[in-house]
């Protein structure tokens, strides 16, 4: 699944062709996303009106538009956003096409169709974001806030992590990662985590959201950017799908495990003790 990288990279790779284009029209698909507007809202609200902004929040985009329409999109597990300057009709998979003028298609490709495409005219409120915690790069995110979060919780840290409803866009690919840059055991209960340890974790989880972003994100499975191109991060992870192989840092085999139904990559010997005070 497209992480908050893979998200960002998508949207700094619209932004500057789609930007003041207007939208004409849209092709609906035969089979439907997982939550998909109808065809009928696609046609009310989106022909006609130019593209103002796009913004990102968690894993979602939100196409801002001309007289205060919202278009939402995400992903899902195997979701694409590619633009096309000649036909598109001969793709696979293609749920939705929204044509601009200039004789640009955005095009909406989704093998397993988990991704989600939904319109909000003017004053309805996106639902969905309501569900979304706190940026990782937000002044609000705080070693202390996180703290707070995780008071008297039990929860593996792995889990809380991933908890979108806490922090916003890190999936099990930059969980994994963040963890094991922190030093963190990804089992740990989060309760136990002092006020230094949450520092460590926010400096990580920072750290490697950027570094993701300027390498294009993680292309593991299906990630294309816009362009049909590939991330480069995969080349840079140190424990994700790694299980077996030696540690870079001290040579022992990455392990693997499950949180949640979800594979966890991490060294048993770097992570055993990164706790303060156990």
């Amino acid at each position: 699944m497209p992480e908050l990288p893979e998200v960002e990279v998508i949207r700094r790779g619209l932004a500057p062709r789609l930007l003041g284009r207007r939208l004409l029209a849209v092709t609906v698909g035969e089979k439907r996303l997982r939550q998909e507007s109808s065809p009928g809202e696609f046609r009310e609200w989106l022909p006609g009106r130019t593209i103002l902004e796009i913004e990102r929040r968690g894993k979602y985009l939100l196409f801002r538009l001309e007289g205060g329409v919202t278009l939402l999109i995400h992903l899902g597990m195997t979701g694409r956003l590619l633009l096309r300057s000649g036909p598109s009709n001969l793709l696979p998979h293609v749920h939705l096409t929204f044509h601009l003028d200039g004789g640009l298609d955005l095009v909406f490709q989704d093998v397993r169709r988990f991704g989600q495409a939904l319109v909000f005219p003017p004053g309805a409120h996106p639902a969905p974001l309501d569900q979304v915690g706190r940026e990782p790069f937000s002044r609000q995110a705080t070693p202390a806030w996180l703290a707070a979060e995780a008071r008297g919780r039990s929860r593996p840290l792995k889990n809380f992590l991933m908890d979108a409803r806490v922090l916003a866009g890190i999936g099990n690919i930059y969980a994994s990662e963040i963890l094991f840059a922190a030093r963190l055991h990804p089992s740990t209960p989060v309760s136990r985590l002092s006020l230094k340890d949450w520092s460590r974790v926010l400096k990580e989880t920072r750290r490697i959201l950027k570094a993701a972003i300027a390498k294009g994100g993680t292309t593991v499975a299906n990630y294309l950017n816009d362009r049909g191109e590939t991330g480069l991060f995969q080349l840079e992870l140190l424990v994700y799908g790694r299980a077996g192989e030696p540690c870079r840092v001290c040579g022992r085999p990455i392990a693997r495990m499950a949180h949640g139904g979800r594979s966890t990559f991490f060294c048993p010997k770097c992570q055993e003790e990164g706790v303060e005070g156990r």
